[in-house]
């Protein structure tokens, strides 16, 4: 399977399936719909802000003691953003990398460099399919994004990009030894 073709599967799973929770009233990123007379149910954050920031910390020093500049983020279990952080020097792709690849972590639940290598490999990969919020939902399936577990389940993800692939993945992991 191409790498195009993989792109566009996902791509068509995330778009009908954010079209048949829609038409079953769910959807919107949120459990519980939409509340009588108001916007939807925020859906529950996963992980807070304190520890993302601490990730990001962990995760910015690795790079900088690598001579790096990268950007950093960290994302709950909804693949919404929890807290990011751009290097000075960090590329302009490097931000959208790095979000798309701490989602990408999400979907899949493994890192990103086991998607990428089962994609290379023409292996199917199983993905929990999130319904995303409105707005800008890249992924990014390229080596540099982990799962953030606990008990078992997947609570968030944490990217980093704008190194290379193994760095962002070292960075990633720095993050994630931060809070263990």
């Amino acid at each position: 399977m191409k790498h195009g073709a993989i792109a566009m599967t996902i791509t068509g799973l995330l778009v009908c399936g954010g079209f048949a929770l829609a038409q079953q009233g769910g959807g919107g990123g949120g459990q519980g719909g939409q509340r009588a007379g108001g916007p939807p149910a925020a859906p529950p954050q996963n992980i807070d802000l304190t520890t993302a920031k601490k990730m990001v910390a962990a995760a910015e020093a690795a790079a900088v003691a690598a001579n790096a500049h990268n950007g950093i983020a960290v994302v709950d279990a909804n693949g919404d953003l929890v807290f990011f952080e751009r290097m000075d020097g960090a590329a302009p792709r490097a931000l959208t990398s790095a979000e798309g690849k701490a989602r990408a972590a999400v979907l899949f639940g493994m890192p990103t460099k086991d998607v990428r290598d089962a994609a290379n490999a023409g292996k199917p990969v199983s993905a929990s399919i999130i319904v995303p919020s409105a707005g800008a939902w890249e992924l990014t399936v390229q080596q540099g994004g982990l799962p953030i577990m606990k008990n078992g389940k997947v609570i968030g993800g944490i990217g980093s990009g704008g190194s290379s692939a193994a760095n962002d993945e070292k960075f990633a992991q720095a993050g994630l030894d931060a809070v263990k």
